[in-house]
């Protein structure tokens, strides 16, 4: 690395617990899209010491670089990745990475192989030839996915949760009506309404009927039009969410877009399911592990649906630290 591809937060890499990296792709690196990049960059962030075993950690589409908790921060996957945990800081390096397209790029389209070969251009400048292993939830797993195909010699073990081949009619269903309620409030003016009402949407996807049972009681209103519980739940969350409306649009599609070929994956793989997934049903992710040669699959009971990865760590961070501290 250097002095200036590294934005340090600490003195030294050994003393201190994470520094971000900017990694500028190469002039030529093109999109499979045929599109190119406004700002051709890719931010990831480094935990622990790169001559420690490397693992690359994604997750959904919300999810970035921070993924353990540090003094800027609480990480979206602390109580997975942290030092004495499930994946252990003091014995891995992690490596995480915002998704591409930056905000404020003029690319639409992108793919899970333009993320692969991203993070190839990224290991290159961290000067590691092969990633330990990648570990991957929803979107994060789709990339783990394409790179374990696109970069067979460069990863020996791939854990993807909730993380399909390809997407499921239904889900690309669901996500294609989020992106057209955001394309018609920018027509109309208010694009960050139309964020908001997709997302309101994606909540409902992630979770369960069974879940929503639990936590509202969906009494009425004082006349037509009143939002009830649940409503106010989902509107609180959809107007907390503040991802950049067309960024939405192309991580989405991304999904959606998404294709690899599990008899292409020689990584030794652990993929893991949620029973209650509408999403990914388990049933294609079945298929996924046995399309894998020598798979391991892993069905975990949960009432949170897809975001079983983000709720229920206790049950899934188990299977994750064996997978990882095991010698294949």
């Amino acid at each position: 690395m250097t002095a200036a591809q590294q934005e340090r937060t600490g003195k030294t890499q050994k003393s201190q617990p994470f520094c971000d990296v900017s990694v500028f792709l190469p002039a030529d690196f093109i999109l499979d899209s045929g599109e190119s990049l406004g700002r051709p960059e890719l931010k990831i962030r480094v935990y622990g010491d790169l001559e420690n075993p490397a693992i690359m950690a994604a997750g959904g589409i919300s999810a970035g670089r921070i993924v353990a908790s540090c003094k800027d921060g609480e990480g979206w996957w602390s109580d997975i990745i942290a030092p004495g945990g499930f994946v252990d800081l003091d014995r891995f390096c992690v490596i995480g990475f915002d998704f591409l397209p930056n905000a404020g790029e003029t690319a639409r389209t992108i793919t899970t192989h333009d993320h692969a070969r991203a993070l190839a251009d990224a290991l290159d400048v961290l000067d590691v030839d092969k990633l330990y292993g990648f570990l991957g939830a929803s979107y994060g797993g789709m990339i783990g996915l394409a790179f374990a195909e696109t970069y067979p010699d460069r990863i020996e073990k791939l854990c993807a949760i909730s993380a399909p081949d390809r997407a499921h009619p239904s889900a690309t269903a669901l996500r294609g009506v989020q992106r057209r309620v955001i394309e018609f409030a920018a027509r109309i003016g208010d694009p960050q309404a139309g964020v908001s009402l997709a997302r309101q949407i994606a909540m409902v996807t992630y979770r369960t009927p069974e879940e929503f049972a639990e936590r509202f009681e969906s009494a009425p209103g004082a006349a037509a039009g009143a939002p009830y519980d649940i409503c106010e739940y989902l509107i609180a969350r959809g107007d907390a969410y503040h991802l950049e409306p067309q960024r939405y649009v192309t991580l989405s599609d991304s999904i959606d877009r998404h294709r690899v070929d599990p008899a292409k994956i020689a990584a030794q793989s652990l993929i893991i399911a949620s029973d209650s997934d509408r999403l990914t049903p388990i049933g294609d992710l079945k298929r996924l592990a046995d399309g894998v040669a020598g798979a391991q699959f892993i069905e975990i009971p949960s009432v949170y649906g897809h975001d079983a990865f983000l709720k229920n760590t206790d049950l899934i961070g188990p299977h994750v630290k064996k997978f990882f501290e095991e010698k294949r």
